[in-house]
């Protein structure tokens, strides 16, 4: 608890205004003199916690984390700064600390240009001046948020590259600042993706081809330290060969503004949909023309269309029997010999009951026959129910006469309340008269009123069995011959479909009786 911790901050924008008082050595120097200038703490151990590139808008730095755990488990008890803002820029948190933390674990803050020491402040909450300092600090903070973030759309705005990373196949000029340009080596490969796409390759092919000649990755062309120390072979993959054929960049434009910030110091950023990117079309070199561009995204266009149209009706509506999951489709392809559908956690869960397999044609099949022989008995059972339909008829229409005629006798029951009130004002009906025959009206009419909200629903409880049914039959007498399983009917007919290890198959109707069918 006797530990002495000096923090040091410098941030990016600090080191822009090329202060010289704010560079971490500085700091440093200054709060070892203050130390040695003070009798007691100078005999304390000193611990140094730094953060240099990080802004005080958050307080998610390394350094900072690393003090405050020390703070935590009870090893420190002074912390020293350079001044407030070195701490934190947030008026909130530094304040919280200030006043609730640092008093609670009986931690000495004190901040030396701004001759803050909260051992003077002891019992009581921090100074006017002080507070009116840390607003300040925050004020501050977001004020130069919003100028960097302007400065940095300025020049964007005006065609400087002030991204961190480059995309592979350019590098950034020697000689002008904030400019890209090519890097043949590396240029050389993109031209080489881009040729093979243009010839039909998909880009798994093409990072098979790419492997096979032997051609470095872009870790292993920039940073081959990493790529021995990661264990992991080193090998182009689909994903990274989409990267490159996706990036307009290679086609001499510049986009940004493609996110934004949730708040001023978070890390967090939404995206911002494409349409409202910023664009600098010709912004430098090209590596592919235009019109290999749109070759290679009308091919990857049919490519994917080609990988949709493979998703089988069933999938989402089939599920596992022995544990629940749903069961994942496996079409032809490389080693697939045969369409099946397989229990997604079988390999994780080894539950003995699960479906582990079953054979997509099979299945399409089992599920085809029993939908027809649904479809059927449904039909049928329409037919023989025609009775029942012409019943729902006839009640719907019982129900709307008494609804009009309720109405009409409430409009009648109105009339005579305000033939009686007149009366009453004209003094041709006493008072005691005039209210018994206003409140039976009243209640007659409340009467009324009730038994048209009962009507009410029984009619419209009605109308949506008859709209039901009416729609359950159209659908039957349109489906009545299928002969493919196709989406449309899946979605109509099915709610779920359920396989077990014996193979059976039972299926969850989307029928307004909720039925279920086992085969």
């Amino acid at each position: 608890m006797d530990k002495l911790a000096i923090y040091l901050r410098l941030s990016l924008e600090d080191a822009d205004d090329k202060d010289e008082s704010n560079s971490i050595s500085s700091q440093r120097a200054m709060l070892h003199a203050y130390i040695c200038s003070d009798r007691e703490l100078r005999e304390k151990e000193v611990l140094e916690f730094c953060d240099d590139g990080y802004s005080g808008t958050s307080m998610e730095r390394p350094g900072m984390q690393r003090l405050l755990k020390e703070v935590k488990d009870n090893q420190i008890g002074c912390v020293i700064v350079k001044d407030m803002s070195r701490f934190s820029r947030d008026y909130i948190e530094l304040g919280t600390y200030m006043n609730q933390i640092f008093p609670f674990m009986g931690v000495r803050f004190i901040a030396v240009n701004d001759h803050y020491d909260s051992r003077d402040h002891a019992g009581s909450t921090t100074p006017i001046d002080t507070a009116f300092q840390t607003l300040l600090y925050d004020l501050y903070s977001k004020d130069i948020s919003v100028k960097v973030k302007a400065s940095v759309e300025n020049k964007c705005a005006g065609g400087e590259y002030v991204f961190g990373q480059v995309p592979f196949g350019y590098e950034k000029s020697r000689e002008l600042k904030n400019t890209v340009v090519v890097n043949e080596k590396e240029a050389e490969i993109v031209r080489c993706i881009f040729a093979l796409a243009t010839d039909g390759n998909g880009s798994t092919q093409i990072a098979r081809i790419l492997n096979e000649k032997g051609i470095p990755t872009k870790t292993q062309m920039r940073h081959p330290e990493r790529a021995g120390k990661s264990g992991r072979m080193q090998a182009w993959d689909n994903v990274s060969v989409r990267a490159v054929l996706n990036n307009r960049f290679y086609l001499g434009e510049m986009a940004y503004g493609k996110s934004k910030r949730k708040f001023v110091g978070s890390k967090g950023s939404i995206a911002v949909p494409v349409e409202d990117w910023k664009v600098i079309p010709d912004h430098h070199e090209p590596l592919v023309s235009p019109e290999d561009y749109e070759k290679v995204c009308l091919f990857r266009k049919g490519a994917d269309t080609a990988r949709k149209g493979e998703k089988n009706p069933l999938v989402g509506k089939l599920f596992c029997g022995g544990c629940g999951y749903s069961m994942t489709y496996k079409p032809i392809r490389g080693k697939n010999k045969y369409r099946r559908f397989e229990c997604r956690k079988h390999a994780v869960l080894q539950i003995r009951s699960c479906c582990t397999y079953f054979p997509a044609d099979l299945l399409e099949e089992t599920v085809l026959t029993m939908l027809s022989r649904e479809l059927m008995v449904r039909g049928d059972g329409a037919k023989e129910n025609r009775n029942l339909v012409s019943f729902q008829k006839s009640c719907i229409t019982r129900l709307e006469k008494k609804i009009t005629e309720g109405r009409g006798r409430k409009k009648q029951l109105q009339a005579e309340a305000d033939a009686l009130y007149e009366s009453y004002a004209l003094g041709t009906v006493q008072a005691a008269s005039y209210r018994q025959k206003a409140d039976g009206i009243k209640e007659q009419v409340a009467l009324l009123a009730a038994e048209e909200e009962t009507y009410g629903k029984e009619l419209e409880q009605l109308r949506e069995e008859y709209r039901r049914a009416e729609e359950d039959m159209k659908q039957v007498i349109r489906y009545s011959h299928l002969e493919v399983l196709t989406q449309e009917v899946v979605d109509i007919f099915i709610r779920k479909i359920y396989v077990y290890k014996d193979k059976r198959v039972e299926i969850v109707w989307n029928f307004r009786d909720d039925g279920k069918g086992t085969e």
